[in-house]
């Protein structure tokens, strides 16, 4: 992992702090994500909401040259991390703390594994087309809001599950009963803020979103 140029030490020291976090005490699946994310080039960046529009975004960092690679070589999982980015609002650490900070890196960061999936299946396609990764926006968003719940069932703070109940992610039994991952509350919010359906509008694919294509 690398951070962009010019990052507030205090960023950086939040973003180093979050991913050991998740590290230590997320899910395995998260544990892994976070070794990826440390053993590759992905890159960090901190930005202003207004300019990312966002509590965290996660893009390519130069797609004309992730094309260029996907034509003329077969990348791993850890090198097609290389090619991705993150950003984080400098607003989510500010009023978020290392709450928001892990929230959106684990959120943000099931979208990086996603991306980078998508990236090494399209760089092997000539000899492994049958296993082309390239979920839908809906398929994208199911799986980083599925993860983001179990982390905080795993964290079982009140303001980590006050957050998952706000956000339609967790569920609750009874006034005082134990939290669960509420699917039907994600669907739910998938329909209503993203305007996504399993059955109807998915949006577009990972290589859309991300401008990639096929070798």
């Amino acid at each position: 992992m690398k951070f962009d140029n010019g990052i507030d030490r205090k960023y950086r020291r939040s973003v180093e702090e979050a991913l050991s976090t998740i590290a230590e005490r997320g899910t395995d699946e998260q544990k892994v994500i976070v070794r990826h994310i440390l053993g590759s080039e992905m890159t960090v960046r901190v930005k202003p909401v207004a300019e990312i529009n966002a509590s965290g975004i996660t893009g390519l960092i130069d797609p004309a040259a992730t094309n260029e690679k996907i034509a003329d070589e077969r990348l791993g999982l850890r090198e097609a991390f290389g090619e991705v980015y993150i950003a984080i609002a400098k607003e989510t650490i500010d009023t978020g703390g290392q709450r928001g900070c892990e929230g959106t890196f684990v959120h943000e960061g099931r979208h990086a594994y996603d991306f980078a999936r998508t990236i090494e299946s399209f760089s092997k396609a000539d000899v492994n087309p049958l296993s082309i990764f390239d979920p839908t926006l809906y398929e994208l968003e199911l799986e980083a809001h599925r993860t983001s719940g179990e982390y905080m069932l795993c964290i079982d703070r009140e303001e980590y599950l006050h957050e998952g109940l706000h956000l339609m992610i967790l569920g609750r039994e009874g006034d005082a009963g134990p939290c669960f991952l509420d699917l039907e509350g994600i669907h739910r919010r998938l329909s209503e803020s993203y305007g996504l359906t399993p059955d109807g509008n998915q949006g577009p694919r990972a290589s859309e979103l991300l401008g990639l294509v096929l070798k």
